[in-house]
């Protein structure tokens, strides 16, 4: 990674780096994250094309991750972010919001599409409520 940073509870911030699908998907797995998870080739192609992931680990585990689509001026779309079960509620997805504010800067607007179960968790970050956001909804 270009970017590594030990944080508070030994807790180590990498940027961008390098996640295999078993990784990935392991994640996904553990947190139920609504993702289809069978095709390795798919998830591959994902973590390939996303410009911006920072990722959790304490003693070369990971305990989740930040996945961003930016363009690193204008915008960053906070695609998903995971924690596993046994890590949330220790302030690692605090940490992993605030690298990447710090990171892209004050000029970069970071929008999410929120989980319900995630409302709470992402108002204490500062993110406003908009209801502005549309989508095309595809397969799978």
């Amino acid at each position: 990674g270009e970017l590594n940073k030990m944080k508070e509870n030994n807790v180590e911030i990498k940027v961008n780096e390098s996640l295999s699908v078993e990784e990935v998907a392991a994640v996904y797995k553990e947190t139920a994250f609504d993702k289809p998870l069978e095709d390795k080739n798919r998830l591959q192609e994902m973590i390939n094309h996303t410009p911006l992931v920072f990722s959790a680990w304490r003693n070369g585990i990971l305990l989740g991750f930040a996945r961003c689509l930016t363009d690193f001026e204008y915008f960053c779309y906070l695609s998903d972010i995971l924690i596993l079960p046994a890590y949330q509620k220790q302030g690692i997805g605090k940490i992993l919001v605030d690298e990447m504010k710090q990171y892209l800067g004050s000029k970069t607007t970071i929008s999410l599409r929120a989980d319900e179960k995630a409302l709470g968790f992402y108002k204490q970050l500062d993110f406003q409520p908009t209801d502005k956001m549309y989508r095309i909804h595809r397969e799978g």
